[in-house]
């Protein structure tokens, strides 16, 4: 494997990196150094050191702005072709050695010119700078054999030889400086050599590394197979030990044989934040933890109550009833809540979790056992939907809720690019002229069977089941389609479409707005992507911000949607380029108490960023008088009008604003 390594691409491009990471420390001191020389020989009277002492500069700028060029052509972390290689290594050799041959030509120039006066300063100045660059040199252009022993050769030699010839009293010096010249390239050879040694064992290893996953992952694989082999046969899980599936049936079966009257009460319990701690930590803690927070919850259990792992972190809890204990379900349910939300520390790792629970009864919820757990699985759907951390007994309304979002996931599927989804739109206003700027807009499902279908069902719907992406790029293609047949009042006119934050993170967003944008016509200066102020999350910040960057130097504009609602970081904010803000709806309603607060804060954030304010849910023109006493930019909502099929770009009268400061806009 060493001799493909060492001859490849990508050990030479390697080496053309250390070179490159190296070479801005390598122009600081040669700038330094320089500065220091020049003052030195014009001191003497070589006043022509200050035209030399440009001309370095001015190198050293260019081999700067190599080093910027290298820099960004290797950020996409793709392979570089031999041609390219050769071109980066034949750019960095240039700048290299037209260093040295400026030296070499102001150390012979001075030492020429000085070579009469007996221990000239500029000199030996000349012959102590170029001997410490020289000597640095052996380690910092180590990478490049080649270039490197060349700029030193130039470095030492033309200065030793010119002591020797114009200066008799330096001949020793001069002697000096040819071995001193030996010494350093026989030092940069082996620099050389340990760290192609070097490069050469970290391939190894990362090879060696690869190798033992590959094994391991064959390993697991048959650990896997060997797992599932053994499940189907048991009735215990192996990782708690607790019963499971089948063995809860069987448990079941016994118990109802013999006594088939008894009401048997059914926790269904789902882990709350498991899988962040399973992501974060690895499945072998992720284990322990079910191992854990299994064996708290077996210890509140009554006498003769079951707990079976229902599968990943579920678990099921089956607790025979009696007549003398009516409150035992909500007393062991809020036993169970409490023992799981208690935290505990494990590999010095502080671990949280909580737990939601379904709660159904056989048999009056259902005569079968199955269907009852079935049952108490839909409950905890509800919880984990509404509010999790609670425990909820099942109501019939739950399958109805389920099988609708089921029925409508489905439909919504099928209606994506149909006549049942159309875009509305809804006017946003400027509020000092009260011309309408830009038109956002929204879908609208009409399904043939349900009817309308509320917006706020059918998008949290494609949100939870990750339609929001083909639902988004529909919304998209649609609205810069529209506006382009705005016609000559419309021209100017802005759209505003909303975006997920899956979209952004989805596989090149930023690719899909410019085809779709080629596709319509629309220019990017007319179109407005609104996201939430979940684009500050965490989770994927880098791709959102890079996302975001595309999209502003394309031209397109981003706004925060529903501000003041998320959890946005103003750390983070002033990151984004984004151009406005749009205050939530909520707070507008609440303009004359706490609401306020908000919009005035809002508009001192988006004043110190440089962005714009728009009010969505303007509903009176007191609100947006106060609105635009408070500096708010722009306005949206029912006072000026409903969203309709066809966009309207007819300006309001601005009551809101005096007549003077309508004049001075104009």
């Amino acid at each position: 494997m060493n001799y493909t390594f060492k001859g490849n691409a990508l050990f030479q491009s390697k080496l053309i990196d250390i070179a490159y990471k190296n070479l801005p420390p390598m122009v600081f001191v040669n700038v330094a150094a320089a500065f220091g020389a020049a003052w030195t020989v014009a001191s003497g009277g070589h006043v022509w050191a200050w035209t030399w002492l440009c001309l370095m500069c001015v190198l050293s700028a260019i081999r700067l702005f190599d080093w910027a060029r290298y820099r960004s052509s290797t950020k996409s972390r793709a392979a570089i072709g031999p041609s390219r290689l050769a071109y980066w290594q034949q750019n960095y050799g240039v700048g290299l050695c037209a260093s040295a041959i400026l030296w070499a030509v102001l150390a012979c120039s001075v030492i020429d010119s000085e070579a009469s006066h007996s221990g000239s300063v500029a000199r030996y100045t000349l012959v102590i700078i170029i001997s410490a660059l020289a000597g640095g040199a052996t380690g910092v252009t180590a990478a490049l054999k080649s270039q490197g022993r060349l700029y030193i050769t130039i470095l030492l030699l033309p200065a030793s030889l010119a002591l020797a010839i114009f200066s008799s009293v330096d001949v020793i010096i001069a002697a000096l400086g040819l071995i001193f010249l030996v010494v350093m390239l026989v030092s940069h050879a082996n620099n050389h050599n340990v760290l192609r040694q070097s490069l050469d064992l970290e391939h190894d290893n990362i090879s060696l590394i690869a190798d033992l996953k590959d094994l391991n992952g064959t390993l697991e694989s048959k650990i896997l197979d060997r797992t599932r082999a053994l499940k189907e046969i048991a009735h215990n899980d192996l990782l708690t030990n607790l019963p499971n599936r089948r063995g809860l049936m069987e448990w079941a079966k016994a118990l109802l044989k013999d006594h088939s009257n008894l009401a048997v009460a059914v926790m269904f319990l789902d882990l709350d934040r498991f899988k962040q701690i399973n992501d974060a930590l690895g499945h072998d803690i992720g284990d322990r933890v079910l191992v854990n927070v299994s064996g708290q919850i077996n210890k509140q259990l009554p006498p003769g109550a079951i707990l079976a792992r229902w599968g990943g972190d579920e678990f099921v809890v089956a607790m025979p009833l009696t007549a003398a204990e009516p409150n035992i379900v909500q007393y062991l349910c809020d036993r169970i809540i409490g023992a799981v939300n208690h935290p505990f520390v494990l590999n010095g790792e502080t671990i949280r979790l909580g737990v939601s629970i379904g709660l159904a009864f056989y048999p009056d919820d259902d005569k079968s056992f199955t269907d009852v757990i079935h049952a108490a699985d839909l409950a905890v759907t509800e919880v984990k939907r509404t509010e999790r951390g609670r425990a909820l007994a099942y109501s019939e309304t739950y399958a109805e809720v389920q099988r609708r979002r089921y029925d409508l996931s489905r439909s919504l599927a099928q209606a994506i690019g149909t006549d049942e989804l159309t875009l509305v739109y809804q006017p946003i206003v400027s509020a000092v002229t009260g011309r309408v700027v830009a038109h956002e807009a929204l879908a609208r499902w009409n399904h043939p069977s349900l009817g309308a279908i509320s917006p706020e069902e059918f998008i949290k719907l494609a949100e939870d089941t990750d339609k929001i992406v083909a639902l988004g790029e529909w919304a998209l293609y649609q609205a810069c389609k529209d506006a382009t047949g705005w016609g000559k009042d419309g021209a100017q006119i802005k759209v505003a479409v909303n975006a997920s934050i899956k979209q952004l993170v989805h596989s090149q967003f930023d690719l899909k707005v410019v085809q779709i944008l080629n596709q319509t016509g629309l220019s990017p200066a007319r179109l407005e992507i609104e996201v939430t102020e979940s684009l500050f999350d965490d989770e994927h910040l880098e791709q959102v911000l890079r996302c975001v960057k595309n999209l502003r130097e394309l031209g397109v504009e981003v706004h925060i949607d529903d501000f003041g609602t998320g959890y946005s970081s103003l750390s983070r904010l002033h990151k984004f380029p984004v151009t406005a803000i749009k205050v939530d709806r909520h707070f507008i309603n609440d303009i004359d108490a706490d609401g306020r607060v908000i919009v005035e804060s809002a508009v001192m954030i988006a004043r110190r960023f440089g962005f714009e304010v728009i009010a969505e849910g303007v509903e009176t023109i007191e609100q947006a008088q106060i609105l635009y006493e408070l500096g708010v930019d722009k306005f949206q909502g029912y006072y000026f009008a409903r969203p309709q099929a066809e966009a309207s770009h007819h300006s309001f009268a601005p009551l809101w604003v005096s007549e003077t400061a309508i004049a001075q806009a104009m």
